[in-house]
């Protein structure tokens, strides 16, 4: 295994061990869940393990299931977590929050190991969700985390703007929204047309689950199981301690919050870095207007 590890891996941090990244070994089984923070990854989590299990209700921690690939493991060296990872059977569910580049198993010819499903979602919304979600953090969690004072929006919104995330993420993997092991879902069609959207990961997966399955599939997935059993969702790091609040980490799962909260000038900011920062054609399919 690699000691030595290119800088595209990143620096580490607290949700980051870029020397899980470098060594990690991908199967063509794999399915890695790519997203932007607060852009429908526990759902997508929820759901592909749903799938692959025909409904699983017994199930811990999600984390436990569809483990968080490059974070840390309290106490643990990252070979061991890969040693535990390389123990899972196939097909394995990862999520990630890297961008391509910094995606396991894309090779130089832009072909990779694994199979990725992508979930984007509206900025506006991403960012609104994101600000309750560290709100929402226990003490314990945050004093982890490096948070060390509850922030204004307006402070957390610099922050987030400066940090760009969720554009640079979405700046890299757009170029390869058709590559053949890439499926690119939108949050807000799996909210409004959730069927039709599972009829496309299992195609896509080569899945398949019978008319009983799916029934369990969709009373699990919903948002309120999901939010009834929130607690499974704020368990992670392997722990028996959650990270939110009671009830915290499943919050709203809505469409246009966003829009519904943020005051203009906020609003323009958000969406003029995605037209700084976007192609115009990606800016359409994210349902944003590409020129004010």
């Amino acid at each position: 295994m690699d000691t030595t590890i290119d800088k595209k891996w990143g620096n580490p941090d607290p949700t980051h061990d870029p020397y899980a990244l470098a060594n990690f070994r991908a199967r063509p089984t794999d399915v890695l869940i790519t997203t932007a923070a607060k852009a429908g990854t526990t759902w997508m989590q929820q759901i592909l393990h749903q799938l692959r299990t025909g409904g699983d209700e017994n199930f811990y921690s999600i984390d436990s299931v569809v483990p968080w690939l490059e974070v840390p493991r309290d106490g643990k060296h990252w070979s061991v977590v890969l040693a535990a990872y390389e123990q899972i059977p196939d097909p394995r569910v990862f999520k990630t929050h890297c961008t391509y580049p910094q995606t396991p198993g894309i090779s130089a010819n832009n072909n990779s190991t694994a199979r990725i499903i992508l979930t984007s979602r509206d900025p506006r919304d991403c960012c609104i969700s994101f600000y309750h979600h560290k709100q929402d953090m226990t003490d314990a969690a945050k004093a982890k985390m490096g948070i060390t004072e509850n922030q204004t929006f307006e402070v957390f919104l610099d922050e987030w703007l400066h940090y760009e995330s969720w554009y640079r993420n979405m700046a890299s993997w757009w170029p390869h929204r058709n590559d053949n092991n890439i499926l690119w879902l939108r949050f807000e069609d799996l909210k409004l047309h959730f069927n039709d959207q599972i009829d496309k990961i299992l195609y896509f997966l080569k899945w398949e689950i019978s008319d009983e399955q799916r029934q369990r599939v969709l009373h699990l997935c919903s948002f309120d199981w999901m939010k009834e059993n929130s607690i499974r969702f704020a368990r992670q790091n392997n722990t028996d301690e959650p990270m939110f609040k009671p009830g915290g980490f499943i919050r709203k799962g809505k469409i246009g919050e966003g829009k519904s909260t943020l005051t203009a000038e906020q609003e323009e900011r958000i969406l003029n870095k995605a037209r700084d920062r976007l192609p115009p054609d990606c800016l359409v399919y994210l349902g944003l207007t590409p020129s004010t």
